[in-house]
């Protein structure tokens, strides 16, 4: 009941983010070519990008869902991480791609900005982003969901370029009210560069974060540790001959690997392994969630 909540919550949210980035997109898109602004070019073509991974991480909602099958034998949770690793690629290689960008105007000279428009598309652009992003940080932090979260940095990168972008044209009109409009043709390029190398960290973030996944690296974090510590004390109760085990994060799910030595086949009947496979999934199923777990008993120690 809890699992069909959060991907319901899931889904509203990143219909929301579907249908602003679809306005957005449009809008700034329009707005920039029509007022010559590279900035609010790159905001627009920034929604666009993002209504194409919103859509997909839509996808991915849906598919990370299903139960296993004969196909995805393992479930469908990797495709999250992946996803994230993709989104993350295509944000960063955008802010890289803005910032030469822009120093290449720079570089030649500037461009002028029709001032009206762009102010008023920055305004609207700006409360556009910034009312998504909080309400998706809300469902993200409420339903633990990854991907949302994703989706609302996002969110906060094109917030910040439209706020910027607003601030960056009202100093244009504060120049030319001093009678400085002879550097009003550097404020765009200068814009656009500045903005893209600081949101450049986001997406740096976003992958380091989801790689560790998508190469199963174990998560160095208070659940790994009491992970550690639930399965040592119960070797220390019941007297394991020695042990292993193999944790990872893919996406929403944990995959904890138990192999254990035995020497005893008297006392390690088949009822008392899986007594300790019950003790082991609720001692871990409240913090785990729905983990993958594997159990495994042997008399040999090359098996562990």
């Amino acid at each position: 009941m809890a699992t069909s909540r959060k991907i319901s919550k899931e889904r509203l949210a990143l219909k929301l983010s579907l249908a602003g980035t679809v306005v957005l997109s449009s809008l700034g898109i329009g707005y920039g070519l029509y007022v010559g602004s590279n900035a609010i070019l790159l905001d627009g073509m920034f929604s666009l990008l993002s209504m194409g991974m919103t859509g997909l991480s839509l996808y991915t909602a849906y598919l990370v869902s299903k139960p296993d099958d004969q196909y995805f034998q393992f479930g469908y949770a990797h495709i999250e991480p992946l996803i994230n690793v993709v989104n993350g690629l295509l944000i960063l290689l955008t802010c890289v791609f803005a910032f030469f960008s822009g120093v290449q105007t720079i570089v030649n000279g500037g461009h002028e900005v029709v001032l009206e428009h762009a102010i008023l598309y920055a305004v609207l652009s700006t409360i556009c982003c910034f009312s998504i992003y909080f309400t998706e940080t809300y469902i993200a932090k409420a339903e633990q969901s990854e991907l949302v979260k994703v989706d609302s940095q996002e969110w906060l990168i094109d917030g910040i370029l439209s706020a910027s972008i607003l601030v960056g044209f009202i100093a244009v009109m504060i120049l030319d009210h001093y009678g400085y409009s002879q550097w009003n043709r550097y404020v765009d390029p200068i814009l656009v560069s500045a903005l893209s190398l600081a949101a450049i960290v986001l997406p740096i973030k976003v992958l380091r974060r989801n790689l560790r996944e998508v190469l199963l690296v174990a998560p160095q974090d208070d659940v790994q540790e009491n992970v550690d510590r639930v399965i040592a004390k119960l070797s220390k109760q019941y007297h394991f001959d020695d042990y292993t085990h193999h944790f990872a994060k893919t996406g929403r799910q944990y995959d904890l690997e138990v192999n254990i030595l035995v020497k005893d086949d008297t006392y390690w009947t088949t009822k008392r392994q899986d007594q300790i496979r019950l003790i082991l999934w609720e001692a871990l199923s409240d913090e785990l969630g729905d983990t993958w777990l594997s159990v495994s008993f042997t008399g040999q120690a090359r098996w562990l």
